[in-house]
Parts: structure tokens; sequence; C-alpha cells
């Protein structure tokens, strides 16, 4: 492209450049945006030389014609490659997208030529999956089948179950609660149909940083090894705490869970870690609940459970105190699996500005939804209350 050599911050173009450039917009069939492409220039900028052109301050010099039409020749040939170079990308991607209907239903297939039609042409289309234009065409004259008014209904009870869980049921709980409603559909389908709208439950990866294991007390040991799970409400317990941000600081959740119905029956937030805060909790859920002796109750080697307060109270009113081996805290995994499931449907994604806000939310999420409502997959897809009034 013709350029001053001079350093400067902008380029400055030849009247010679400018005459040939207006010269090319003016033929037929030519546009003004796809001459400005060509010479890799603004198409305001062509536009203003078509103007000083008019008025007289561009000189076109003598121009032969068969010079502009080799001009124009190029221009045709640089779209005709660009035009082949998107046509061949659209194949690259085609066999990707052809995958997921290549081996469905004729319908399914006409589906998918309606949705992509347009970005790849339909004729193309029809030629890769094996159906005629015809009889596509034919296909969108038809009305809707049964099967499809079914799924718009169905898809609104889906739509209407996943709000209602706030956006954190994935498809098999969402079918589970279909079942329960007493629509009868796989769960295929509903998983079908879920991804087809972009819906899917909240999963993070939850990664949490604990402190050297090393320097904790070594005495302890896992009772639950060998056990298989409680059979009644109030023969084990688990507990365990977690950071949440709050502002620039972090809050501290201790919970407590009945590992028979996964119910949370004691929590606790405030914002330090010590057995002082822990013991307030445990004393409450002892008040309320009345276990007989022999409850186990297992926690993390953390230094707030190990304290000598917390085993006082524990021995005070026969219960068995458990710990995770060194280095295992997969044996607490119930209570991991919980921080997972909170994390993901509550905390990631939003910011509390103090703890009264925090505090607000967790009560709204672990007393209203998770204890009463939400549907858990360890016992048979029943919400903990639910599962513990069976129980009774």
């Amino acid at each position: 492209m013709p350029r001053y050599t001079r350093p400067r911050k902008t380029w400055q173009y030849s009247n010679e450049f400018k005459a040939k450039a207006v010269q090319l917009s003016h033929l037929p069939d030519v546009k003004v945006k796809d001459v400005a492409e060509a010479l890799d220039i603004h198409p305001f900028m062509l536009s203003r030389w078509r103007k000083e052109l008019r008025e007289g301050r561009i000189v076109v010099e003598d121009t032969k014609p068969t010079d502009l039409e080799m001009e124009k020749k190029e221009m045709d040939r640089l779209r005709q490659l660009e035009r082949e170079n998107a046509r061949l990308k659209k194949e690259n991607e085609l066999p990707k997208k052809v995958a997921t209907v290549s081996g469905g239903t004729t319908s399914e297939r006409f589906g998918f030529i309606q949705r992509y039609g347009r970005e790849l042409g339909v004729r193309y289309l029809c030629d890769w999956l094996g159906v005629s234009p015809s009889g596509y065409y034919s296909w969108l004259k038809r009305k809707p089948s049964v099967r499809a008014i079914e799924e718009v209904a169905l898809l609104e009870e889906i739509h209407r179950i996943h709000a209602k869980s706030r956006g954190t049921y994935g498809s098999p709980r969402v079918h589970r609660m279909l079942r329960r409603d007493g629509i009868r559909v796989g769960e295929k389908r509903v998983a079908k149909l879920m991804r087809q709208s972009g819906l899917k439950g909240r999963v993070v990866t939850v990664t949490q940083r604990r402190p050297a294991w090393k320097r904790f007390q070594q005495d302890g040991e896992n009772l639950r090894l060998g056990l298989s799970l409680p059979t009644a409400p109030d023969q084990q317990w688990v507990a365990d705490l977690t950071y949440i941000k709050v502002g620039t600081s972090y809050q501290h959740l201790i919970t407590i869970m009945d590992l028979y119905s996964r119910r949370i029956i004691g929590w606790s937030l405030c914002s330090n870690r010590t057995a002082g805060d822990v013991l307030p909790l445990l004393q409450r859920v002892i008040a309320r609940r009345k276990p007989a002796p022999g409850l186990i109750f297992h926690t993390d080697r953390g230094i707030e459970f190990m304290a000598y307060a917390i085993q006082e109270e524990l021995a005070r009113h026969g219960l068995q105190r458990s710990y995770n081996r060194l280095g295992h805290c997969t044996d607490n995994a119930h209570m991991e699996s919980f921080y997972h499931s909170l994390k993901a449907e509550l905390i990631r994604g939003r910011c509390f500005a103090n703890e009264p806000a925090l505090r607000s939310a967790l009560a709204s999420y672990i007393n209203g939804f998770y204890n009463r409502e939400r549907l858990h997959s360890g016992i048979a897809y029943m919400s903990p209350a639910e599962y513990e009034a069976d129980a009774a």
C-alpha cells in the first residue's frame, strides 16, 4: 500500500491511490465496503474520497479501462477465496455438529437443519444428513407431533422445577421431582431437554487450604471405619468447619449433620475457629435432640473439635468421639459433600457485604431449602425432614 516513508502517526495516501480507489468503487456491481476491505482502508475514508472527487479536490488521471477491469477481477478473486475459506471452515466444524443427530430420527435431522440451515445452507445439510430438501420443506409445513407438544409442556415443568431449586438441580433431581409430581418420563429425555435448553445444575470444584496436619494431636481414632450407615436418627453425627468470605474478611461456618437423614441439625457462624465457638453449638444440639449414650460424634482433627472442653462435654453425655485418620479427609466425606453443595449452590458467584447478609442467606438455604425441600440422592431422593418423618 503506498505511503510515505517518513515516520508519521498516520499514513498519507497519494492522489493516484485515492483516484484509483474511487474509480474502482464506481464500477458496476462493486460495493464501497468491498473495495475498502480489498485496499485495507476504512469505508468512511473511501466515501470521503468519493466526495472529494466530486468537489474536484482529487484529480483523476487518464486510466485505461483494462487496468480497472484487471483490478476488479483481482478483487472478485479475493472475495471468492474468502468465501471458499469460510465454506471450508464450516465443513471442518460440520462433522462435530452432525455427529449429535446423525444416528437420530428423521425428525431430529430436520430439526438440526432448521437450526443451522441459515448458517450452513439447507441443501448442503440435507446432503450431509442423507435427507431430501423436499422432505425437509414438507416437514416444516406439518403440524407439531404429539410428542413435540408433550415436550413443550414437559419443558415448562422442567423450567419451573429448575427455578424452584434456585438453579441448583441437574437432570437426576429434576427427573425425581417430575416423578413425584406424577409425570412419567425417562431421565435421559429430561437430560436431553435440559441440555437443549441450556439448563444445568450448579457444580463447582471446591478448593480448600488446610493447615499442616502434623501439628494436630495424634490421639483419637476413627470409630466409623467398618460401620454401616446408621439405621435411625441420632446414631451418628458428623461435624466440620469451613471459611466463607464476607467483604475483605472471613467468617467461619460450623455445622453438625445427622448422618442418617443428612439433616443439618445445628450450625453457627462466627469470626473465630475456637472450641469456645463449637461448644455452645454442641450443647444446643444435644439439648434439642437428646441423643442416647453411645452416639458417635465424628469430626476432622481441627483443634476446635479436639479441645478438652469438647471431649469433656461429649463424655458428660456418654457420647463417643471419633476423628479422621491422619491424612484422610475423605473419612468425613458427608460433611465435605454438604460444603461442596453449599458453596456451589449458594456461595460461589455471590458477594456478601456483611455478616448479617451472610447469616440471612445461610438461614434461608439450610433451614428452608436444604433441610426441607432439597432432594438428596443418598436418601432415595427425599428431603432430610421428609426422610426423618418417614422414620418416626
